[in-house]
């Protein structure tokens, strides 16, 4: 899946969402699969949620983060595509 930064992701309606700690945790219902997320992929779960644009994403981790835009958006693209393929996230 070659997914850009002009792409939307929106988070599945069947998945749980549940932060522990600054981390989470993901429920798929449909599969009764978990997936973990960090304290910066929780952070991108949440602006998902607020705003399902990449762009608008990727803008918003690189004002809060310190940390390469290329860097950043190799790593946001590699998480959405990892939660897309786990039918955690659609991706338009």
């Amino acid at each position: 899946m070659n997914i850009t930064l002009s792409q939307q992701a929106k988070p599945s309606a069947d998945v749980l969402f549940q932060e522990v700690g600054g981390e989470a945790v993901l429920l798929n219902l449909a599969s009764e699969s978990y997936f973990g997320l960090d304290q910066v992929g929780t952070r991108i779960w949440v602006l998902l949620n607020e705003d399902a644009r990449l762009q608008q994403v990727f803008d918003t981790m690189l004002d809060e983060f310190d940390v390469e835009p290329a860097q950043l958006e190799a790593d946001l693209l590699a998480l959405v595509a990892k939660l897309a393929e786990a039918g955690l996230l659609q991706v338009a």
